[in-house]
This record gives C-alpha cells, sequence and structure tokens, in this order.
C-alpha cells in the first residue's frame, strides 16, 4: 500500500487530497481543507471507506496543516508515491 497525491480532486475548500491505496481500492483518505472564505483555518483530518473520520488538527495556515499532513503520512507505515 502506498499514499498518492491527488491534485485532480482538489478544489473548493480540499487543499490537499491523499488516497491510500492497496492495489485500486482506497483504504484511506487525508484531507487539507481550508475555512478562509467563511474567516476559518485549516483542518486536517483522514476518512476511511467507511465513513469513518479522525480530525487531526486545526492549523493557523496552509502551510502549518500540509507540514501535519506530511508528518502524518512520514510516521505511518506506508510510503507517499514517488518518495
Amino acid at each position: 500500500m502506498y499514499w498518492r497525491r491527488r491534485r485532480d480532486l482538489e478544489g473548493g475548500k480540499e487543499l490537499g487530497v491523499w488516497l491510500l491505496l492497496d492495489g485500486d481500492a482506497v483504504e484511506r483518505e487525508l484531507y487539507v481543507e481550508s475555512h478562509e472564505y467563511r474567516g476559518g483555518s485549516f483542518d486536517v483530518y483522514t476518512a476511511s471507506p467507511d465513513d469513518e473520520w479522525e480530525h487531526i488538527g486545526t492549523f493557523d495556515t496552509a502551510e502549518e496543516a500540509f507540514e501535519a499532513a506530511l508528518a502524518r503520512i512520514e510516521a505511518g507505515q506506508f510510503p507517499l508515491e514517488g518518495a
């Protein structure tokens, strides 16, 4: 299994989307989401195909949120595609 960044799924309030893939099956999704449009901050969370959500944190800047998302991937057992 490995993580793949899905730039084609990003847009609107999702700034970053990674999929944990096992073959063609998505095992988990990792999101960086912006709430700037309503004066808010940035959230990082994961979701499973079974609709189980885990909030990782809220961050003041997109840079902090992306660092947290990538740290989550690096701390796990599955690599980022191309890394």
